[in-house]
């Protein structure tokens, strides 16, 4: 097997059985957000009238406040990557440091796809989604960590939350059941993937809480002080997107490979210079097969969100189906596509490299469970860089040259 030169085979096998990244028809896929924006908008906007939640003057404001972790700059684990590439990185504090932990990393963004300039408030910050506890969906949180100075990050935890209203008391409770696959960081807007679903924070609703306890919420009567599980900050849900179209009597669940209600369960911003940016998702396949799709979602510049055609849904701009097994991330420069899953000899995790038409590429082996990917792209003469995640024992958020 020849690393980065040649196709090779994903699972078993040699390297001539390797499968084409192969363009399929994208016209049926749809992202539909039907009424949420409002629904939720007005729960939020009823909310922060009201008096009961304070909105952070900036994120770089929360970031700066008391830091209850301390994540360091440095690969502290061996990565498994290659030297050639050039990798660098952060470790997390070391609550965070392993499957043992309260909470699993999954998807990874930052300023770099915040803004065309790569930073925020002339901040560097990455930032991460996570599920918890352990294995379970029962909680949803973004990290995010100032790595402006890498001699000291910044880092703060916020709880993702969803407004709700009952018997005419609004309040907010736990993002519940959810996965927290994938994020992008667009303008203000935070989306985060779970499968079925896209969900959107805004962080011009990133609430300070003056209640620290395990509590979520304004209290069963929503008269209490906000509290949300211990955390500093809360960012509320602003909306949300289902594919193929918003189900009325309640949960719809996605389905990979075939249908037309593709599970979005990685996703990365693509900024590609002079052509639209858009959103890059990808399935995740449980069993020891292919057949994933790899879908691109257009963004709208102007709003931060994804792109609303005239039927007020969002139409993918293409599709494809991948060999590569177990994927995990999605990343794309325009031309080339990243993605990461299981290795070519079938087991450990790898980033490939595919481009439409053509059999993968492996790139690099990542050790300790390679999750999500993000493509920084250059910017004033700098260099790109591709990012991603491990969530296995002896974590990583690491930074590589482009393969």
């Amino acid at each position: 097997m020849v690393i980065g030169l040649t196709a090779v085979a994903i699972g078993p096998g040699p390297a001539s059985a390797a499968a084409a990244f192969a363009a399929i028809d994208a016209s049926s896929f749809v992202l539909d957000p039907s009424d949420s924006f409002q629904r939720y908008g007005d729960i939020v906007s009823r909310i922060e009238a009201s008096g009961k939640v304070t909105p952070a003057a900036s994120l770089g404001a929360a970031i700066d406040g008391t830091q209850d972790f301390t994540p360091t700059w440095g690969l502290c684990h061996t990565s498994g990557i290659v030297s050639t590439l050039s990798p660098t990185g952060f470790c997390w504090d070391a609550d965070d440091d392993d499957w043992a932990s309260t909470w699993r990393p999954q998807g990874i963004s930052g300023s770099w796809d915040a803004q065309p300039n790569l930073v925020w408030e002339n901040r560097k910050i990455a930032v991460a989604s996570w599920h918890g506890p352990q294995d379970s969906n029962t909680f949803s949180r973004l990290t995010f960590v100032d790595y402006t100075s890498t001699a000291a990050l910044k880092f703060r935890d916020v709880l993702l939350v969803v407004p709700d209203s009952t018997g005419g008391v609004d309040n907010f409770r736990t993002f519940d059941w959810n996965h927290a696959d994938g994020v992008v960081w667009y303008g203000n807007t935070l989306l985060v993937a779970d499968g079925g679903r896209l969900h959107a924070f805004s962080l011009k609703h990133l609430w300070a809480m003056t209640r620290s306890q395990e509590e979520v919420g304004f209290g069963t009567d929503g008269t209490s002080a906000p509290s949300g599980r211990w955390h500093r900050y809360v960012l509320p849900q602003v909306g949300e997107y289902y594919p193929e179209y918003t189900p009325t009597g309640g949960y719809v669940g996605c389905s990979s490979i075939t249908g037309n209600r593709p599970c979005l369960n990685a996703i990365s911003l693509d900024r590609r210079g002079s052509a639209r940016d858009s959103m890059v998702s990808a399935e995740f396949v449980g069993t020891d097969a292919a057949g994933g799709r790899a879908i691109r979602w257009p963004m709208s510049s102007a709003t931060a969100l994804p792109l609303l055609s005239a039927d007020v849904k969002v139409h993918a701009d293409e599709a494809y189906v991948s060999p590569i097994w177990h994927m995990q991330g999605v990343a794309s420069d325009g031309t080339n596509w990243f993605l990461s899953g299981t290795c070519a000899g079938g087991s450990g995790t790898c980033v490939h490299k595919a481009v439409p038409g053509a059999a993968p590429h492996q790139q690099a082996q990542v050790n300790g469970g390679l999750e999500n990917l993000s493509y920084q792209p250059s910017y004033n003469g700098s260099a790109p860089r591709l990012w991603g995640l491990t969530e296995g024992d002896n974590r990583i958020t690491f930074n590589i040259s482009v393969p």
